[in-house]
């Protein structure tokens, strides 16, 4: 297993199309990867869906876990933190 945490620096959070970027990223590794919004304590660990990753609710300063399980874990806890660090950069 794989994980990292990775702060969310766009001033709009992880809004709907970051969100849809990060879900066609996943579909591209064979793990299990599932994120949570360790920030919010009511953020229960979810699969990675479209939809699950808007209600993560992940504003801007706000904490996400990152975790994989399989074959190509550490590919793809590095490349979707990756993406998420490119998100804070774009306007």
């Amino acid at each position: 297993m794989e994980e990292r945490l990775v702060r969310i620096r766009h001033p709009l959070g992880l809004h709907a199309r970051p969100a849809a970027d990060f879900y066609r990223k996943t579909r591209e590794f064979r793990s299990r990867i599932t994120v949570r919004n360790v920030t919010r304590r009511s953020s229960a660990e979810l699969p990675v869906s479209l939809l699950n990753l808007l209600q993560l609710g992940a504003a801007q300063g706000h904490q996400i876990l990152i975790r994989a399980e399989g074959e190509d874990e550490r590919e793809a806890v590095a490349a979707l933190a990756a993406l998420l660090d490119k998100f804070a950069t774009e306007e």
